[in-house]
């Protein structure tokens, strides 16, 4: 008779068991052996986030599409993110064909950094811009300044919400304003305007609250790449009813008295050569937001509720100037540029988080002349549609926050991109005044 030798049957091992019984304990900590993927509609916080900073979400650790300074948001703001899986964003055919059909034209010269043979488009698609090149930072800031929402922006609804980080909301301020592209112009008609002198002209006029209506900017940006002419900016005084320019220097001054910078408008609105150095830090993935709601600002809603009006701005709690917790994070490519603005300028350093596939910013901070943490930015972005079928993305809210006084201005906006019928004569000195003494009345 044939003997039969019974073994006991090995228990399973599992999870960190594996680790040890393999001696691997040093290479596999427990903590990453325990780690999960995180579902869509998760929020981070600060009670939980040093407990899912290793979980994934998308195949991608936490902490790794966390930067620095959103983690300090996170943990010392009561910032929350609530996740939502990447979707796809197509530019429009237009901005694609001409990018396709331009951007070989494109001379960058690393003497003076500036540019040559831009028409349309993306000046340096991505498939260019080498992590080691050292002119890359530039090369980004140039993508980013050329014009991407096809002629015309069209703010609709503009408003900028006064914010205290103890007391909460303390007042707004509402405007009417248009920036017209002179070049790269992608709305069907010719692709520049003018005679080449300039890049592009911005007004701004305010109609909310009474005390402010009638006051307005208007800026004119030259076609010098260099920046060696610096722009023309005009404020009109409605109590005179005439019109004052401003300094050369007036791009790095608080628009009125908000806590953003002329430069700080769309996170990073200086032409690269502008600032002393830009440094391409690194390519990596962060959460943004890159659907923000449909609505950004309700008009239905009156003045006196801001929250409704401005629904996307969480103001219902502190530091009441965060994104709203129903607005959804996803995770984006972005390049990390590092800017050393020149001496005379209120910033040390500025950081933008900009998309790698076409150029928008998401998040960005600002450190004071001693190298302190000082500002942060955070931008809403959303796919849209222009009256004229144009796709582009939009920023449609602004969050910038003075971390150090404890106070923040968020602009919100119903952003379009080539609205029916504006002409070059519409954005202008004139117009300025014009809609500036009617919004006085």
């Amino acid at each position: 008779m044939q003997t039969v030798h019974h073994t006991a049957p090995r228990p399973r091992i599992r999870g960190a068991a594996v680790a040890a019984a393999l001696g691997l304990t040093m290479l596999f900590p427990a903590q990453s052996l325990l780690a999960k993927e995180l579902e869509p509609g998760f929020v981070i916080d600060k009670d939980n986030y040093e407990s899912i900073k290793n979980d994934t979400f998308e195949n991608k650790t936490i902490a790794s599409m966390v930067p620095e300074k959103l983690e300090w948001m996170i943990k010392n703001y009561n910032l929350t993110i609530k996740l939502a899986h990447s979707k796809k964003i197509e530019m429009d055919p237009k901005y694609v064909e001409a990018t396709k059909n331009y951007s070989k034209d494109v001379q960058f010269n690393p003497e003076d950094r500036t540019i040559s043979g831009w028409k349309a488009g993306m000046p340096f698609p991505p498939e260019t811009i080498k992590l080691d090149d050292p002119h890359a930072g530039d090369k980004v800031i140039w993508n980013l300044r050329a014009a991407t929402y096809g002629a015309t922006m069209d703010l609709r609804d503009i408003a900028w919400v006064f914010l205290d980080a103890k007391k909460g909301y303390e007042r707004v301020q509402a405007f009417q304003s248009r920036r017209y592209y002179m070049e790269g112009r992608l709305d069907g008609g010719p692709i520049s305007v003018g005679d080449g002198d300039i890049a592009q002209k911005t007004y701004f006029v305010a109609h909310y609250p009474q005390d402010i209506r009638g006051l307005g900017t208007f800026s004119v940006r030259y076609n010098q790449a260099d920046s060696k002419k610096p722009d023309d900016s005009y404020a009109y005084l409605k109590s005179v009813r005439r019109t004052r320019r401003l300094s050369g220097g007036a791009w790095m001054d608080p628009i009125g008295g908000t806590d953003q910078l002329y430069d700080d408008w769309d996170i990073w609105d200086a032409w690269p050569t502008k600032y002393v150095e830009n440094k391409l830090i690194e390519k990596r993935w962060v959460l943004a937001i890159a659907h923000s709601p449909e609505m950004s600002v309700d008009t239905s809603q009156p003045w006196s509720d801001p929250q409704k009006r401005f629904p996307r701005i969480n103001m219902s709690e502190p530091p009441y100037c965060n994104p709203a917790r129903d607005v959804e994070w996803e995770p984006r490519e972005v390049y990390v540029v590092e800017g050393t603005p020149p001496p005379e300028h209120p910033y040390s350093k500025k950081v933008a988080y900009i998309e790698v596939d076409f150029p928008r910013p998401y998040l960005g901070y600002a450190l004071d002349r001693k190298g302190e943490f000082w500002k942060m930015f955070i931008f809403q972005n959303r796919p849209d549609v222009g009256d004229d079928g144009y796709k582009a993305v939009m920023p449609v809210i602004g969050h910038i926050i003075d971390v150090k006084r404890g106070h923040a201005t968020n602009w919100s906006s119903n952003m379009k991109s080539n609205p029916k019928g504006v002409k070059d004569t519409d954005v202008s000195l004139n117009v300025l005044e014009e809609v500036a003494t009617g919004a006085g009345r």
